[in-house]
């Protein structure tokens, strides 16, 4: 398996474990908490996105999903 697969592969990992205690906790958290851990989430996932791209054949459906996680959080 590439290199960049795997890493994608661990990245989308971290991105879901964040995204689901982001979603579950963002009505507590403190309005600063919650924009940087917002910020941090985007960047990642943006991140990911630019990873994906790299990767031949371009996963679209992953990176579709990405950018649809990116609206809802």
């Amino acid at each position: 398996m590439d290199n960049k697969v795997q890493y994608l592969n661990q990245i989308i990992e971290v991105i879901d474990t964040k995204a689901t205690i982001f979603k579950n906790n963002k009505r507590n958290l403190p309005h600063a908490a919650y924009v940087a851990e917002k910020e941090i989430l985007t960047k990642t996932i943006n991140d990911a996105i630019q990873l994906a791209e790299e990767i031949k054949p371009i996963p679209f459906s992953l990176i579709n999903d990405l950018k649809s996680l990116i609206k809802q959080l």
